[in-house]
């Protein structure tokens, strides 16, 4: 208050500017948005994500999923186990050169079985599920519970037809063929 009557007090302009800016803030935090717009600061505006970006998003989580499906849980080869009967299943008969041939193997438990690729013998990839054995013929491995996990090699380079035999390693080193089966290979 004056002692001359005008009924103003001296004001300090920045304890005001002070006092605003803490009430504006205050009035942010609570979302008071009367306030904010008495104060004459723009509210801060909340950025809304567009249908786009969550399909986007959406997409991408599902092309994630997909590839990672793919790439760890492939499905096993369709080969019911035969104890009597040797047998060799792929998954396809016809493979694009160069890329994995899937195959399992059925027969006896008791016998080291010797597999080859136009006469060749390969050595399958089955993970440390199969377990091979060198010996002078090739590589020989045994079946457990009379079938074996799914083998993957790479198909032959050159088109046309291959032919992948299952064959048994006698105790003289000899082996006999048991069954073959033919794949074909595209470009």
């Amino acid at each position: 208050m004056s002692f001359f009557g005008t009924g103003r007090g001296r004001t300090d302009a920045e304890l005001e500017a002070g006092n605003r800016r803490s009430r504006v803030h205050f009035a942010k935090d609570i979302n008071d948005l009367r306030t904010v717009a008495a104060s004459g600061e723009r509210p801060a505006q909340r950025r809304r994500r567009t249908p786009w970006t969550l399909f986007l998003l959406a997409a991408a989580v599902l092309l994630f999923l997909g590839f990672a499906g793919n790439l760890g849980g492939q499905q096993d080869v369709a080969l019911e186990a035969d104890c009597t009967n040797p047998a060799i299943g792929v998954e396809s008969s016809r493979v694009a050169s160069g890329t994995p041939l899937r195959y399992r193997l059925t027969g006896p438990d008791d016998v080291d079985y010797l597999v080859t690729l136009d006469g060749e013998p390969v050595r399958g990839d089955g993970g440390s599920a199969v377990q091979y054995e060198q010996t002078p013929a090739g590589p020989v491995l045994r079946l457990q519970q009379c079938l074996s996990p799914t083998l993957v090699i790479a198909t032959p380079a050159p088109p046309g037809e291959h032919e992948l035999a299952m064959l048994r390693l006698e105790p003289d080193g000899q082996t006999t063929e048991l069954t073959r089966i033919t794949v074909t290979a595209t470009d």
